[in-house]
């Protein structure tokens, strides 16, 4: 099991990539160039989706989150909101967030 502080610094190297990677699309060459880049950052969020999302059996003990939990929440909705839109399926419209315990 990790640490609180490793899992933070795990997150926040995901962060960094995606923010690269959008930087990255934002001065694309051409249409394969951008492709690429889109599914690497669809991947990134995937990624930090599944770093910052707890386990599945852990939702039964609800207890409050500390900032860094929260930060790693929104940092997790941030990522769907990445891949959605990486991966075609906000079709121009921002998809509903879900509300997560």
């Amino acid at each position: 099991m990790s640490s609180v502080g490793s899992t933070n610094l795990h997150v926040g190297a995901a962060v960094a990539e995606i923010e690269g990677l959008y930087t990255a699309l934002r001065g694309a060459r051409d249409e394969h160039h951008r492709e690429r880049i889109l599914a690497d950052l669809a991947e990134a969020g995937r990624r930090l989706t599944a770093r910052t999302h707890p386990a599945p059996g852990n939702r039964a003990a609800l207890r409050p989150r500390s900032r860094w939990e929260r930060r790693r929440l929104l940092a997790a909705r941030g990522a769907d909101l990445v891949a959605t839109f990486a991966t075609g399926g906000g079709r121009g419209r921002w998809p509903r967030l879900r509300n997560r315990p």
